[in-house]
């Protein structure tokens, strides 16, 4: 009996220890110059570029089918409603580019966060800012990169006192 007890005691003890000594994964870290974030942000410039050429079948190659776009006056809209605004001039990029942009990449996902400089009109009024702070987040379908999510904010000071 005192055998079995010692047998499982070690058995134990070494499941224990051989679980726990598995590599942590590495501490999450901005990066904007390895060859994947070089890659997504190649696809991000294309991205962009499609928003100021009104380029409706780029975008929706570019986009994941259930695409979310929160904009900066809080709708959500899905990637077909969005691109409808596009396609029907609702809204109209007339300069759209990213000259900040930092990536988080792992497993299959990417978020990318920086700046936006753009000058925009929506229902045929200016859209009030031309610089946004911006979230999109990638994941990868097969072997290309889509955009799930996109949330943009408006650059502005604090109300003043």
């Amino acid at each position: 009996m005192t055998k079995r007890i010692l047998i499982t005691n070690l058995c134990t003890l070494w499941l224990f220890l051989t679980c726990n000594a598995q590599e942590s994964p590495p501490p999450t870290q901005w990066e904007s110059d390895s060859k994947i974030a070089l890659r997504l942000t190649g696809l991000n410039n294309a991205l962009v570029k499609a928003y100021e050429k009104e380029d409706i079948k780029t975008l929706r190659s570019l986009l994941a089918e259930n695409h979310i776009h929160n904009n900066v006056f809080g709708s959500q809209l899905d990637r077909d409603t969005f691109l409808a605004d596009i396609e029907s001039g609702i809204l109209e990029f007339l300069r759209y580019e990213t000259p900040e942009i930092q990536w988080v990449i792992r497993d299959g996902i990417a978020v990318a966060t920086g700046l936006i400089e753009a000058d925009a009109v929506r229902n045929g009024k200016p859209v009030p800012a031309t610089q946004f702070r911006f979230t999109r987040i990638y994941v990868k379908e097969g072997d290309d990169w889509k955009v799930l999510l996109f949330q943009n904010t408006m650059v502005g000071g604090p109300p003043s006192a």
